[in-house]
């Protein structure tokens, strides 16, 4: 009798469900055809071609979809070995005028890859469609030559190309790239990564009036020559990102900048001289790593002396508009402190600054007049070296910003001995308005730790460094103080005395 109760409550359960499903589809089939060609265009082509069954309404909807994504998945065997001719028959069967996106990738294609007088019709058929947004990326090892079709169309808004890009002009016959580009509505370029810094690349930015973000990556080659000049022209360009890895130490790239519209810039790049036609003044963020992309190759800092840095210092001096600027050095160095770079730029703007550079600190300060967050990293500091030799002295006058600006302080690397001491006395003992001094101890001899012992020693110096910070004055009342070391960590801002006190706490 039970088992008849249950047999009769999921039969009628089913039915409602079934009921759902039929009113469900019934909506669906309801809507017009452009809502449902926009739905399918969300969906992969494989989900979206399996929807030809449902009915005869549905049989050609599929083909009418307006974004494309294909490659071939290296787990599908039987597919992988017919990538090609997958991707002839689904553009053969796209009926739509117009596509908004098309993305290729070859990167799940590995062994079969097509060569590029097989894949060359596939991107002269999207051009045709007017394509908007196109993506491709390729496998790393894998010169792709960029069609002339993608450089000369009308449609494109958005033109992104991932991979080892063939940066060399095309010989006779090659019809890859032509020497004319024309993209009036293209909004955003990446190419990701140019073995070369291609002489057309420069002709190509020109031919994009509209042009709004920018990402160049360059991986030079071997055997390049020793000079290069790229020119960036681009009146309406509001957010730029340059990396450049030279693979020695005499590859330079002189890069001129000329976009008076930059809100947002990022360089990654130590060989390169840059400068600015023109200073933008709508800058907001800028973020430079002049730091070697990989340990082990040459710094290029002392070429030529000082070369470098000034001309490197009058660049940075152009992103005096900026309000978030993140710059970061070789050790030993500091553009502000480059003796032939004429008058120190003033960065009246700038509120947030990160920087790892620890030459002149105290003295850099003072091009930062509003500056109300400092961060300070300085890992690589050699612990042997004396305050003198680390350039931490104080400056003949405070800096502004730390007596009226400066809120939050964060510096990461200091080696617990009594110089850096000396620098938290300066800093606690003039930062006014001072409400946070965030400090990261990293002891150099941590890594020498092989017993108990040892391990007990690095603790008592990380607890002594402690005692010793918070007996600091402090002009700010209201200041706190965070050290966070290997077994240490101390925090507190209460007042005792006219110093603080804090909580501590040991152990990893």
């Amino acid at each position: 009798m039970g088992d008849s109760k249950i047999l009769k409550y999921y039969i009628r359960k089913r039915s409602r469900r079934s009921t759902e499903d039929e009113e469900t589809k019934d909506r669906l089939s309801s809507l017009p055809d452009a809502i449902l060609t926009d739905i399918l265009s969300r969906l992969t082509i494989h989900s979206a071609a399996t929807t030809s069954v449902l009915s005869h309404r549905w049989r050609h909807l599929w083909t009418t979809i307006t974004r494309l994504k294909l490659g071939v998945h290296e787990t599908d065997e039987s597919t992988k070995s017919n990538g090609s001719t997958t991707i002839d028959h689904i553009l053969r069967q796209i009926t739509s005028p117009k596509l908004l996106a098309f993305d290729l990738d070859y990167s799940s294609m590995l062994s079969v890859i097509p060569r590029f007088s097989e894949s060359e019709p596939w991107f002269s058929e999207i051009c045709r469609r007017n394509v908007e947004n196109f993506t491709l990326n390729t496998v790393e090892g894998y010169p792709f030559r960029i069609p002339a079709c993608l450089v000369n169309s009308q449609s494109l808004v958005s033109l992104q190309l991932y991979g080892t890009l063939k940066s060399k002009l095309p010989k006779n016959g090659d019809s890859s790239l032509c020497s004319s580009f024309h993209l009036p509505n293209l909004k955003l370029l990446t190419l990701c990564t140019l073995d070369n810094v291609p002489n057309w690349l420069s002709k190509l930015i020109r031919s994009c009036p509209n042009l709004e973000d920018l990402s160049l990556s360059f991986e030079l080659d071997y055997n390049p020559p020793s000079y290069f000049a790229l020119g960036i022209i681009a009146p309406n360009l509001k957010s730029m990102c340059i990396r450049m890895q030279p693979c020695n130490e005499m590859q330079r790239t002189r890069i001129s900048v000329d976009a008076p519209k930059l809100t947002n810039l990022e360089i990654y790049d130590w060989s390169s001289i840059y400068n600015f036609v023109r200073n933008p003044t709508a800058l907001v963020k800028a973020r430079m790593s002049l730091k070697r992309l990989f340990v082990g190759y040459v710094v290029l800092v002392n070429w030529g002396g000082n070369c470098y840095l000034e001309e490197m210092s009058k660049f940075v001096g152009g992103l005096s508009s900026v309000s978030n600027l993140e710059l970061l050095l070789e050790s030993h160095s500091n553009i502000f402190g480059c003796p032939n770079s004429g008058k120190l730029p003033i960065f009246s703007n700038v509120v947030n600054l990160e920087t790892n550079f620890f030459k002149d600190l105290l003295f850099s300060l003072d091009c930062f007049p509003n500056l109300e967050h400092l961060v300070v990293s300085i890992w690589s500091q050699p612990a042997d070296l004396a305050m003198e030799q680390r350039y931490w002295l104080p400056p003949n006058t405070i800096p502004y910003c730390l007596l009226s600006k400066l809120r939050t302080i964060k510096i990461k690397g200091l080696q617990a001995i009594g110089d850096d001491l000396r620098l938290l006395a300066y800093i606690l003992s003039n930062a006014n308005v001072l409400e946070k001094l965030c400090i990261d101890v990293r002891m150099m001899d941590v890594i020498k730790a092989k017993n108990e012992r040892e391990e007990a020693d690095i603790v008592w110096k990380e607890g002594q460094y402690c005692r010793s910070l918070f007996k600091l004055p402090r002009s700010s009342s209201t200041c706190e103080i965070v050290v966070s070391g290997r077994s240490v960590n101390a925090f507190g801002n209460a007042l005792q005395n006219g110093y603080l006190t804090c909580q501590m706490y040991v152990g990893k």
